[in-house]
């Protein structure tokens, strides 16, 4: 099988699992459920062709169904600038470790909250068997306040 050189698509539901009528209000509600990963032996060369073709800016790493790391575009950037043998370098050798997690059912005011306090722009969203289940970026929430802002637009005409 050849997993080791392709990237693991895993895909949920599209559909909101949360219906309650009052708008957002948890990680489910807005999260993104395609979440693609590598594994810690990927090279640094299906990174780099991860994110450059897929158009994203972050990446889960995922070892035995689990997650165990995190790369942004900017760690790919980083990587690329600071290392002379990058094509050498795997996956696990610029991954964030242990990153920030959150689960579907974790408010939007605290999941913000810990991707600002970070400094962060996205949390894999885990589910109850610790699998990735989604990933909250700052464009989802971005995309999730432009619908609330065009809600209250419709209101007031």
């Amino acid at each position: 099988m050849k997993r080791d050189r392709e990237s693991i698509l895993h895909a949920a539901s599209t559909s909101n699992q949360h219906d309650r009528g009052q708008g957002t209000r948890c990680v489910d509600d807005v999260m993104t459920r395609e979440v693609v990963s590598l594994s810690p032996h990927h090279n640094f060369e299906d990174a780099v062709n991860l994110i450059s073709n897929r158009h994203f800016r972050h990446f889960v790493v995922v070892d035995n169904g689990q997650i165990v790391g995190i790369v942004s575009d900017r760690d790919v950037l980083r990587g690329l600038a600071r290392t002379d043998n990058w094509q050498e370098k795997q996956v696990s050798e610029f991954m964030t470790v242990d990153p920030t997690t959150v689960r579907p059912d974790t408010s939007l005011s605290d999941a913000i909250a810990k991707m600002l306090d970070q400094k962060i722009n996205c949390l894999p969203v885990i589910a109850d068997d610790g699998t990735v289940c989604g990933i909250l970026t700052s464009t989802d929430l971005l995309k999730a306040y432009q619908k609330e802002l065009e809600s209250v637009d419709l209101k007031q005409r």
